[in-house]
């Protein structure tokens, strides 16, 4: 936390409401990443906190597979773990601001088996009815209207379970809690993550300063792209969208071989999560280390980000200015989740491979590593004409290969690795940590020319689910 946030304005800090943002980035992959990296769940359940929620539901299923999962996740802004100094550092404040409070709330459903995970934000300005509750002070309070943040300052994790519960109809089995602390070393721990913008983006309040065009952002990056308010025409639901899309780019990096085989910046990655997540007592060891052994081999293709569709928003007394949902299109969502229906369509097959990131983002390099002079040359010339950029001239390898083409890719860029395997069919992939972003091509001596490769579910709208809503999914290029 002792880092200098880059390009970060000297005026006031902005209200605490931006650091619960930061925290919520974070959430959606907290139980994700926690998951696939299965090996770290002793040490995950040694320093996560526990607290007891009644009323939680018991997961269950009839049909002998085993039962899907419906996790409630929020963020607090609770500023435990940081010091003074370091919050005034990040422009985070240093006043005590009472009672932590959430501006961001996530359902995350994992289907029966872990085939496919939902992630559905819940927008802090939805208009809710929040049931009667006793607070930490024996004050008994009716039911009543308020925005959906207001339960949790108001009642902490338990009512926000009930209003939560309440207002999709679906039964929730689990509660995940997690606060500021870790979001920066979190992004760290995976060396940065992807983003990709059409056009540069700069807020002084928050301190975003970032060029046009993919790039790959460090922590304190991380916290003013996701905190940034005032670069989005649509506002809060804008802002919504664009830390879906950061929340699925940093599942992609803590899903890939670069985190998860390499031990160092696995035990970095899971000692950000651990310390700064709240489970309910419920959610114990065994539980997770069985959710973690599913999850870990669900396809990212599976991994759906949506937001509950709104109608339109209105001005209530007493309450302010509030979000409406589509009443229609939000039943048909909760319901696909509460019957563990999966949200994105399969896709038909093709006679062409499918990949997430499409050749003209590649940047190859050829070698030849057989003895048959020009075959590097003839293979670049295939890859160029099937849309992938070619880095320089062909060249000679250091040594010959054999037979089988190598594709050498740095662990950063695995889906970028993949697009060039699947265009050489018969190829191999080799990780090689620290090569960079151009992938590198040893041909082989039974190379036998490359093919054209489709892009799956990759365009500006994202993906297209069986609700007929728009969502994005973990696989998907960051550019999309």
């Amino acid at each position: 936390m002792s880092q200098q946030l880059p390009g970060v304005s000297t005026q006031a800090p902005p209200r605490r409401h931006g650091l619960r943002v930061a925290a919520a980035v974070a959430s959606g992959a907290v139980l994700l990443s926690s998951g696939v990296a299965w090996a770290g769940v002793n040490k995950i359940n040694g320093e996560v906190k526990r607290i007891d929620i009644a009323g939680l539901s018991a997961a269950a299923d009839d049909s002998g597979h085993t039962p899907p999962m419906t996790i409630l996740v929020v963020a607090s802004d609770s500023r435990e773990g940081i010091t003074r100094a370091q919050a005034a550092q990040l422009h985070l404040g240093t006043a005590d601001y009472g009672k932590p409070r959430t501006d961001t709330m996530m359902l995350v459903h994992i289907g029966a088996d872990a085939s496919d995970v939902s992630v559905v934000s819940l927008p802090r300005d939805t208009l809710a009815t929040i049931p009667a509750y006793t607070d930490d002070k024996g004050k008994r309070h009716n039911m009543h209207q308020a925005k959906l943040n207001a339960a949790f300052e108001a009642g902490g994790a338990a009512l926000m379970v009930k209003t939560v519960e309440s207002l999709t109809k679906v039964p929730i089995n689990h509660y995940v809690e997690i606060n500021f602390n870790g979001f920066l070393q979190m992004v760290d721990a995976v060396d940065g993550v992807d983003v990709c913008l059409p056009q540069a983006m700069k807020d002084k309040k928050s301190g975003l300063n970032l060029p046009a065009g993919r790039q790959t952002i460090t922590g304190p990056q991380a916290l003013a792209y996701v905190r940034a308010r005032y670069v989005d025409p649509t506002a809060d639901l804008g802002r919504m969208k664009r830390q879906q899309k950061f929340v699925a780019s940093l599942m992609k990096q803590a899903m890939s071989a670069g985190t998860l085989l390499n031990p160092v910046r696995l035990n970095e990655f899971l000692s950000a999560v651990a310390g700064s997540i709240t489970m309910d007592s419920g959610l114990d060891r065994d539980q997770v280390l069985a959710l973690a052994d599913r999850l870990k081999g669900t396809n990212p293709g599976s991994i759906a980000f949506l937001t509950v569709p709104i109608a339109g928003s209105k001005d209530v007394k007493g309450i302010g200015n509030v979000l409406m949902w589509d009443q229609t299109e939000a039943a048909r969502l909760f319901s696909a989740i509460k019957n563990d229906q999966p949200i994105v369509k399969a896709t038909t097959a093709s006679a062409a491979p499918t990949v997430t990131v499409a050749p003209g983002q590649v940047k190859v390099k050829v070698l030849n590593g057989t003895s048959t002079v020009g075959l590097a040359g003839k293979a670049a010339n295939d890859l160029a004409s099937v849309g992938f950029s070619i880095a320089g001239p062909a060249a000679n390898a250091p040594a010959p290969v054999g037979a089988t083409t190598v594709v050498s890719y740095d662990p950063k860029f695995d889906q970028s690795a993949k697009t060039v395997a699947a265009a050489l069919p018969g190829s191999k992939l080799t990780a090689v940590p620290g090569l960079g972003r151009t992938i590198q091509v040893t041909v082989g001596t039974s190379y036998n020319g490359a093919t054209k490769v489709k892009v799956s579910s990759a365009t500006p709208t994202g993906t297209t689910t069986t609700t007929g809503l728009k969502a994005r999914t973990v696989a998907q290029d960051i550019c999309s």
